[in-house]
């Protein structure tokens, strides 16, 4: 029934902001099951049930357009890009003018039945309406349903399918991410707050696929016009984004800050989302994979800009936060990956002991052959 499908749904929308992908998987495709399944479709409310003045459900339509556009969000987060495929053509199918006018007509008509059989607005027995303002009524409800279902519709089209084109992430498909966002910004920016969250999500997808077409002075464009909004948002004491939100916008602003060879200000930009990551990490009491990136990065941009003991510093703080992120295991890849760069900076300073120490780690984590290979290049040999 529908009340099952909408309970489902809602359960699902929870657990995807918990985080908690795969479990919002499976309400989601329950919702689903539910709307798709015909015995249990139309939804009757009987008499006996507790009467109030508005019984109006959306139409099982624009429900299954719902169900089905956070299916396929759900599945790009989960790497199936091929099912996120597939939910948006079942939508773009539905979409269809010849598909849509149907589906107002059925509930057009089941809106205006009668008696206790009615999916739509009944009236309680306390309370009367007159005829025309229940007319008007069904029509401000259908008007907002269509618009809420076209937009919807348009998302899928455009949002959607700029992620499954930046997730394949080829030149061609940056380049038609890049298109599918600038359409549903412009249509979001005349229907819509220029400060909406939709403006947000947009302008920050926007930046990171034009950084990784290396069109660095436009992403930085849509990246810091995604920074006022949030800082806005932020001045006004609005809940509507948080510092996972903000992290993840001033790295990318970092990003390509670092690339442009503007280190200093690369390194004020890195700091700040340091700052958003740390107070994220605290809340979730274990160490952050966003910190721990995060602080690579402000290494490299140390050493670059021949700062050597400040570069050690924060990668001396990789080391421990990977170490405890890796359960403890001295001998991983990554712990070994850099220990070797350290090495490499401390050789660069001309502490030539101090690197051969670290080498010498690095070499006693590796397993023999690793530990082969890498005393051969240590020595200048090849292989």
């Amino acid at each position: 029934c529908l009340l099952k499908a909408v309970v489902y749904s809602n359960i699902g929308a929870v657990k995807y902001r918990l985080k908690k992908v795969r479990e919002s998987m499976a309400s989601f495709e329950a919702a689903r099951a539910s709307l798709e399944d015909d015995h249990e479709w139309p939804i009757e409310f009987h008499h006996h049930s507790e009467p109030h003045d508005d019984n109006r459900f959306p139409p099982r339509a624009h429900l299954l357009l719902v169900v089905r556009l956070n299916l396929s969000r759900v599945s790009l987060r989960l790497n199936q890009s091929d099912d996120a495929e597939k939910y948006c053509d079942l939508i773009s199918e539905d979409s269809k003018p010849h598909r849509r006018n149907s589906s107002l007509l059925r509930t057009n008509s089941s809106l205006l039945q009668g008696g206790g059989g009615h999916r739509g607005f009944r009236r309680s027995n306390s309370f009367s309406a007159a005829s025309s303002a229940l007319k008007t009524s069904i029509a401000a409800y259908e008007y907002d349903i269509d618009r809420r279902s076209k937009w919807l519709s348009s998302v899928a089209e455009h949002y959607i399918a700029g992620l499954i084109h930046e997730a394949k992430g080829e030149p061609s498909d940056h380049k038609e991410a890049c298109h599918h966002y600038n359409r549903l910004l412009s249509l979001a920016r005349t229907k819509l707050d220029h400060r909406h969250a939709y403006i947000v999500a947009l302008l920050e997808r926007r930046g990171a696929v034009l950084f990784e077409q290396r069109k660095l002075p436009c992403s930085m464009l849509s990246y810091l016009a995604c920074l006022k909004i949030l800082e806005h948002q932020q001045s006004t004491g609005s809940n509507a984004f948080d510092e996972a939100d903000l992290s993840r916008v001033l790295y990318g602003i970092a990003r390509v800050l670092h690339d442009h060879e503007e280190y200093h200000d690369a390194l004020h930009m890195y700091q700040r989302a340091l700052a958003c990551q740390r107070a994220l990490a605290a809340d979730a009491g274990r160490p952050s994979l966003d910190v721990i990136t995060t602080l690579c990065n402000i290494s490299r941009v140390h050493h670059l800009a021949g700062e050597i003991d400040a570069s050690l510093a924060a990668n001396r703080e990789v080391l421990e936060l990977a170490l405890v992120l890796v359960g403890g295991k001295k001998e991983h890849p990554f712990l070994i990956h850099r220990l070797k760069v350290e090495g490499n900076i401390l050789v660069e300073a001309g502490r030539l002991e101090d690197a051969m120490k670290t080498f010498v780690e690095a070499a006693r984590r590796c397993s023999e052959d690793g530990r082969d290979r890498m005393i051969t290049a240590m020595m200048g040999g090849g292989g």
